[in-house]
């Protein structure tokens, strides 16, 4: 079987929807390594989060940031891995990872823990398979 290449992120395949987050002051806090007094107003968009947050100076700002750098990206795109029950189900989304994490920028700790979610769920799956019994 061959795989198909896709040209799909996790959000444009519909996998995770981060735009319904509620994304907290606390977690953009974390993800910006600011801290919480800082962070005025979080306002989620289909691919990017807008974060208004006080400078140094203590002047409002805004700016577009990456889901990808938020912890719950990372608990997200392992929720939807653990959902795949079976090798039709996890093919597609493997794909998809496997092409976001190419093509998008991410922090080395985020990218590894999906990834080896990704890789655990892989060989587990495939262990459960070897032990359905195949019906004649």
């Amino acid at each position: 079987m061959t795989k198909r290449r896709t040209h799909q992120s996790l959000t444009a395949s519909g996998w995770l929807k981060p735009q319904r987050w509620q994304i907290s002051k606390m977690e953009a806090a974390e993800a910006l390594k600011m801290p919480v007094n800082r962070i005025v107003k979080v306002y989620p968009k289909q691919h990017q989060v807008i974060v208004v947050y006080l400078n140094e100076k203590g002047h409002k700002c805004s700016s577009f940031f990456s889901y990808r750098l938020f912890s719950r990206w990372e608990q997200e795109a392992i929720a939807a891995i653990a959902s795949c029950r079976n090798q039709q189900s996890l093919a597609p989304l493997e794909i998809i990872v496997q092409y976001d994490l190419e093509h998008f920028k991410y922090p080395v700790a985020i990218a590894d823990a999906i990834w080896e979610a990704l890789l655990d769920r892989i060989r587990q799956v495939i262990r459960e398979q070897r032990h359905i019994p195949k019906c004649a």
